[in-house]
């Protein structure tokens, strides 16, 4: 088979959260980081056959980009990659050294739902660099929800505000900019009582389960 480069895009994202990952047999991608903070997981145009542990992705990664068109096939204990009369052999990895996604769907209420445009992320993404800030906010007081970019622990530190919405509930909930780890576009975001946010990208089926700071008011 041949990998997609929306697939390799998807595989680099999950590379950031978890450097290892078991690829399932089927069409499904799913990564967990260490901490079990970030969950992500994505449906894909291939259709895997084969369960792969693979314990540095990145290094999977450099060899699917290193030549355009290249054809995967996936054995017993390693794949091939190969183009022409060329090709290498990628051993996997024993699963149990693998930190793997859980396979049962995360489950979250919903108690404020709002949109993030692809313009928000990557606003978002370059406030927090810009800033060097720690946290991303999302608080509710008064009848304005504000997403907040900066530091709670410092008053005079420099911060990117906007409002995003109205509610009717009282909430602050905070996420660490470092977990921030989704590809930038469209996305609606749940904020859940368990305190976790979720992220489902607008067209994609592509999603993720972020863990709230444990100071977070829901």
């Amino acid at each position: 088979m041949q990998i997609s480069k929306e697939t390799i895009d998807i595989l680099k994202n999950f590379a950031g959260i978890n450097s290892n990952i078991l690829i399932r047999k089927g069409k499904t991608l799913s990564t967990i980081s260490t901490a079990k903070n970030i969950f992500a997981k994505a449906t894909v145009a291939e259709d895997f056959p084969e369960e792969v542990a693979i314990y540095d992705l990145n290094s999977l990664l450099a060899l699917l980009t290193l030549m355009e068109n290249q054809n995967v096939e996936f054995g017993e204990k390693s794949l091939t990659i190969s183009k022409d009369s060329g090709k290498f052999e990628y051993f996997y990895s024993s699963p149990t050294v693998i930190v793997a996604a859980p396979t049962k769907d995360i489950e979250v209420d919903t108690h404020y739902e709002f949109k993030l445009t692809a313009e928000d992320v990557n606003m978002i993404m370059k406030a927090a660099a810009i800033t060097g800030a720690p946290t991303i906010t999302i608080a509710c007081k008064g009848d304005d929800v504000t997403l907040t970019i900066g530091d709670k622990k410092n008053d005079t530190a420099n911060t990117y505000k906007k409002v995003i919405g109205k509610c009717e509930h009282t909430f602050d909930c905070h996420m660490a900019v470092e977990n921030f780890k989704i590809i930038p576009d469209a996305y609606s975001v749940t904020i859940s009582k368990k305190k976790a946010f979720q992220f489902k990208h607008a067209t994609k089926p592509l999603g993720y389960f972020i863990a709230m700071e444990p100071d977070s008011v829901v």
